[in-house]
């Protein structure tokens, strides 16, 4: 296969303040000296990689091109959004993360190292069909579907996601490669400051009501905020969709919650931890607040929003 092989990449090279263009280096020098065939495409704004990539998968590719993708949890975002939109919705992604969180990598057990993954491409292997979450927003745009590879949250994980996003110390951990600790460190800083909020879940037909929620995020897999695996039970295969709700709590539970899930994932049988598995789920909120799709923000707003169950090839 490697004389046929042609890989396509698609960049973003500020994914991991900059560690994505020490990937894409490291990836160009390999594919030069094993002389495989490739082509590249840098996204340089935000939402530049849906156009990229559903430009590709509008054209026919042979089982020997590969779309490879290098960023963050961002980045696959917006190829997946681009591929899931094109004539050809079924074309193969494949991915090397080099972002902050990397959680879908996690996920999905993928390798960060560009040989590894390269010299699994020299051999001929399918594409894996892999979950993703689909949404719509059916107050604003009914008949446009959007996609998500790890996580829609709505108030604290979003409020904790926008404040790693504006921190200073983001660039520094970053810098050390130790970027996925600014989310542990502004848990804390966001504890106090998330307001509860009045939320309403539906799934096959029943109805759910919070009065004081303090977090709710809908989830393709377990992990969140760079692995910290908010519902173990949660999975890439499962053709579920899975929501957690979490209500207030005060400093002390928190700290609990914490070490449960880090130590042996006994924080979902606290009462105040809610979720729901189900091939469709509504969430409606009438208040506000910070979201967040795959650790892209969304503007503060209120949410009516339909969550349903997609797949997607993925080359691992």
């Amino acid at each position: 296969m490697d004389n046929k092989l042609k890989i396509h990449l698609l960049v973003n090279e500020v994914a991991g303040n900059g560690h994505a263009k020490k990937v894409l280096k490291k990836t160009t020098a390999l594919l030069i000296n094993e002389n495989i065939n490739f082509d590249l495409r840098k996204s340089t704004y935000a939402g530049e990689a849906i156009y990229i990539a559903q430009e590709y998968g509008d054209k026919k590719h042979s089982p020997a091109e590969i779309l490879l993708v290098i960023g963050g949890d961002g980045s696959l975002n917006e190829v997946l959004n681009g591929i899931k939109r094109s004539k050809n919705p079924k074309t193969p992604i494949a991915y090397l993360p080099a972002g902050t969180g990397n959680d879908f990598a996690r996920a999905a057990s993928l390798t960060n190292d560009p040989k590894v993954l390269i010299d699994h491409m020299k051999q001929e292997f399918k594409p894996d069909r892999i979950d993703c979450g689909t949404f719509i927003f059916p107050d604003i745009a009914p008949n446009k579907k959007y996609y998500f590879a790890n996580s829609f949250g709505i108030g604290f994980d979003a409020f904790v996601n926008h404040n790693s996003n504006i921190s200073k110390l983001k660039k520094i951990l970053n810098h050390l490669s130790e970027g996925k600790l600014i989310y542990g460190c502004n848990v804390l800083a966001t504890v106090t400051k998330q307001d509860t909020f009045i939320v309403d879940i539906e799934k096959n037909g029943q109805k759910f009501h919070f009065d004081d929620a303090f977090m709710v995020t809908t989830t393709n897999h377990p992990y969140l905020g760079g692995g910290l695996p908010l519902l173990p039970s949660a999975k890439l295969d499962s053709h579920k969709i899975d929501t957690v709700v979490v209500e207030k709590f005060g400093l002390a539970k928190l700290v609990k919650l914490f070490i449960n899930l880090l130590k042996d994932g006994s924080h979902v049988n606290d009462p105040q931890f809610h979720y729901f598995e189900a091939d469709k789920v509504k969430v409606t909120t009438i208040k506000k607040e910070y979201a967040q799709v795959d650790g892209e923000e969304i503007k503060r707003n209120k949410f009516n929003i339909e969550f349903s169950v997609s797949s997607f090839n993925l080359l691992r």
